[in-house]
């Protein structure tokens, strides 16, 4: 399951080129993520679950191009793969000419708040994500 998220660049996630700020894409990413959250139903029909929370443990992500001020990019979100426990999302910042900004990795595990143990990845992303070899 691919999802796509829409922002566009504000003067508060730029520095002092106009360009968007590498903290402020993390976050654009961020929020990438928890929308294919939501679609994969993690949190159920009721909105979030405050007993689950994803948590990046690792991400790897490449600046290709420049954002500017203004612009409305897409975030593309798609399955990577998954281990018992963690599993990859892959990432895309698309511009609007189509051209690739940003790509990348974000490896996750999801984890209980109450226990505070990970857990297996959930049947709901399991189902989306391939098993790794």
């Amino acid at each position: 399951m691919e999802s796509e998220t829409v922002i566009e660049v504000k003067k508060a996630h730029t520095d002092e080129l106009d360009h968007l700020n590498h903290v402020e894409a993390v976050r654009y990413l961020e929020t990438a993520r928890e929308d294919w959250f939501k679609d994969c139903g993690l949190y159920g029909e009721s909105g979030f679950d405050y007993t689950l929370s994803p948590i990046v443990v690792n991400i790897n992500y490449n600046y290709r191009l420049e954002c500017f001020l203004g612009e409305r990019l897409r975030i593309m979100t798609r399955p990577g793969s998954r281990g018992r426990k963690s599993f990859v999302l892959t990432h895309e910042i698309v511009k609007p000419d189509g051209s690739v900004a940003i790509d990348g990795d974000a490896t996750s595990i999801i984890f209980d708040l109450r226990t505070r143990e990970t857990l297996l990845v959930p049947e709901c992303l399991a189902r989306h994500l391939p098993l790794r070899a």
